[in-house]
């Protein structure tokens, strides 16, 4: 079977022009709860990845597993961007679900930096923060313990 004929789900997601890029966005008002994307793509070395791929690149611990692993997501999920009080989070399965209801057209978001402040951090991924949340981090510099709870 080609890749063409493998039904992949449909999710309640489009990609949106913004002025700053791409963001994924709710194609219809959305309750809490609701998957809205997954992140699929290939496994990686992340020496191996330019340095625009790895700004969205995605570090994730398969189940059963100690070691962590690179996905360079080709899926719209690549869209979703940063914010420090975001509508969605990522769960075990690599989804983007969602934390509360969302209305038609809202960004999809997410932590992009949920960790230990110890945790690796590569320079490339730093960016100022514009998301306007009461609680805004600022400068995107390194992993932070989340507020938020999924």
């Amino acid at each position: 079977m080609a890749d063409s004929e493998i039904q992949r789900p449909k999710y309640p997601t489009r990609v949106e022009n913004v002025p700053y890029g791409k963001a994924l966005c709710a194609d219809r008002d959305l309750p809490a709860g609701t998957v809205v994307e997954k992140f699929e793509g290939k496994v990686v070395e992340y020496e191996d990845l330019s340095d625009y791929d790895k700004t969205y690149v995605l570090n994730f611990q398969p189940k059963g597993s100690t070691e962590w692993k690179w996905l360079l997501p080709l899926s719209n999920a690549r869209y979703a961007n940063h914010s420090c009080d975001p509508c969605a989070y990522i769960n075990d399965n690599r989804e983007l679900v969602l934390r509360r209801a969302v209305r038609e057209g809202d960004q999809i978001t997410f932590l992009y930096n949920p960790g230990e402040d110890s945790d690796w951090w590569d320079p490339v991924w730093n960016f100022k923060c514009c998301c306007g949340a009461k609680q805004c981090q600022g400068d995107i510099d390194r992993y932070r313990k989340p507020t938020t709870v999924n």
